[in-house]
């Protein structure tokens, strides 16, 4: 897949190697190596993982569910009212549920660590303010969270 390919070259050159090798490993041209690093930065989001990736790479078997969690901690998801925002990241996981590509616990999992990440922030800016948060109250607003962000699915 040439997005492999791209994030690849881009990975490998940040890393040191000289745009021949990646190109050779590759089996590519340099010039090629030199156009994706330059699209890489003229739009860095264009290398990001997808939910739709993901969720293609899941239907395929090319992802397990660890790594399809780890890699959606990337995407950073985030609840975004599905029915408002029909492209946002949550309404793919929401498509994918529907569609039978995640299965009910692995979309409770996802719920689980988007709710983890959303609660997280919260407790972070109250501790800013010298407001701490016991870990029994931060259980309680997870599993809140969780079953509020599973039944917009």
């Amino acid at each position: 897949m040439e997005l492999d390919q791209r994030r690849f070259a881009v990975e490998q050159v940040g890393a040191g190697c000289s745009q021949d090798a990646v190109a050779e490993a590759l089996g590519t041209s340099q010039a090629q190596i030199s156009r994706w690093l330059a699209d890489a930065v003229a739009r860095p989001r264009s290398l990001a993982v997808t939910v739709d990736e993901l969720m293609s790479r899941k239907l395929v078997d090319d992802i397990s569910v660890p790594e399809l969690l780890a890699q959606l901690t990337k995407v950073k998801l985030a609840y975004v009212n599905p029915d408002k925002r029909p492209h946002s990241a949550w309404a793919k996981v929401r498509d994918a549920h529907r569609r039978g590509v995640l299965s009910d616990e692995e979309t409770h999992q996802i719920a689980r660590q988007t709710a983890e990440r959303m609660v997280g922030r919260v407790n972070r800016h109250m501790a800013l303010e010298a407001q701490l948060v016991s870990e029994a109250a931060a259980e309680r607003s997870v599993n809140e969270a969780t079953e509020r962000l599973l039944e917009t699915l």
